[in-house]
C-alpha cells in the first residue's frame, strides 16, 4: 500500500510539474514577471549602451534576477520605490524603474530604454564631481559601469497596478571619485 502511494505522489507530482512549466511556457514568462523577449531585449539595450563606451557586454543572471525580484515584489507591497539599503544586497548595483501602466510585456525593455536615455544628460567625469547630477544620470551609469559583468531584472504589480521595475548588476558600481568607463 505505501509503496502504490509513493507511485501516485510521483506521478501526481511529475504531472503537475509539467503542467505548470507549459503554463509558463504557454506565457511565456519567468518566475521573475518577465518575458523572454522582454529580458531579451533589455539585455540588448544594456550591451548596446556598453558597446558604445567600449565595455564588454554583460551577461544575465537568474541569481540576480531572484534578488530584484524580492525587492521589486517589497516595493510593490508598499506601493511605492525606493532604493534598498546597500548591506541587504553586498557588491550589488541597482537601478529601479516604476509605471502606472502594467505592460508586463515589455517592462524591462521600458526601463532599460530610459536608463540608456540618461546618456543625453551626462559628461563624462567621476561619479559626484559636480560635472552630472548624480540623480539623473546614476541610470546609466550603472548600465555601463565598467566592472560590472552581470545583470539580472525583475518586475512586480501592485494592487493598485503600478509596476515596479528592479535591476541588480554585480559587481556594483558608480563610486564615487571614479570614472564609469
Amino acid at each position: 500500500m505505501k509503496k502504490l502511494l509513493f507511485i501516485l505522489i510521483i506521478v501526481l507530482y511529475s504531472s503537475c510539474s509539467k503542467a505548470i512549466d507549459n503554463i509558463e511556457e504557454n506565457l511565456n514568462i519567468n518566475l521573475y514577471g518577465l518575458t523572454q523577449d522582454d529580458i531579451d531585449q533589455a539585455l540588448i539595450i544594456h550591451n548596446n549602451a556598453r558597446s558604445d563606451v567600449d565595455v564588454p557586454n554583460l551577461k544575465w543572471s537568474s541569481s540576480l534576477s531572484k534578488d530584484a525580484s524580492e525587492w521589486a515584489a517589497i516595493m510593490a507591497n508598499e506601493e511605492r520605490m525606493y532604493h534598498s539599503e546597500n548591506d541587504s544586497r553586498p557588491d550589488q548595483g541597482e537601478n529601479l524603474f516604476y509605471t502606472t501602466a502594467t505592460d508586463s510585456l515589455t517592462s524591462a525593455r521600458n526601463a532599460s530604454q530610459l536608463w540608456y536615455e540618461e546618456i543625453e544628460l551626462y559628461t563624462y567625469s567621476p561619479i559626484l564631481s559636480g560635472e552630472n547630477d548624480f540623480y539623473e544620470i546614476g541610470h546609466y551609469t550603472q548600465m555601463v559601469w565598467k566592472n560590472t559583468t552581470e545583470v539580472g531584472m525583475a518586475m512586480a504589480v501592485s494592487k493598485s497596478g503600478k509596476t515596479f521595475v528592479v535591476a541588480r548588476y554585480s559587481p556594483g558600481g558608480n563610486y564615487v571619485g571614479e570614472y564609469p568607463y
